[in-house]
């Protein structure tokens, strides 16, 4: 018997729940750390967050997609700066809102997954990115 051509690997499989979790909790962990510094330090991370984007849809077409904004938008949401970040991309909120009660609850409540509610999130989605598309309003 010659055991050297038989090897053991082992496979580490990430249930996709913790690892939503898991960034979930970095990212409002990042928004409470950026309210925190800018309340009692007085240090703005906004102003080292880079003008580049990072977005490939941005760099190919130089357009903005949904998503685009979202970083600094959460930033100025840990510094309670609503308006701001409402200007800058308008779903950084509601999505917020979703994700602490996401890492509060453990889970998404079942109203919450309606295809009602998920219909109108894809048409609010797809509308707020034609009008950044046709830069009619942002």
């Amino acid at each position: 018997m010659n055991n050297t051509s038989a090897t053991i690997t082992k496979h580490y499989y990430i249930h996709p729940e913790k690892l939503l979790y898991f960034s979930i909790g970095a990212i409002l962990s990042i928004v409470i750390f950026s309210g925190m510094l800018s309340c009692y330090w007085n240090i703005n991370l906004i102003s080292y967050v880079p003008d580049k984007s990072l977005c490939l849809f941005h760099v190919l077409t130089g357009k903005q997609c949904p998503g685009c904004g979202m970083s600094r938008a959460f930033l100025l949401l840990g510094q309670l700066r609503i308006g701001e970040a409402l200007q800058i991309n308008l779903f950084s909120v509601p999505l917020i809102i979703l994700m602490l009660v996401y890492f509060t609850l453990g889970h998404i409540p079942a109203w919450m997954k309606t295809k009602g509610l998920a219909s109108i999130s894809l048409f609010a989605v797809l509308a707020f990115w034609l009008v950044r598309l046709l830069n009619i309003w942002i």
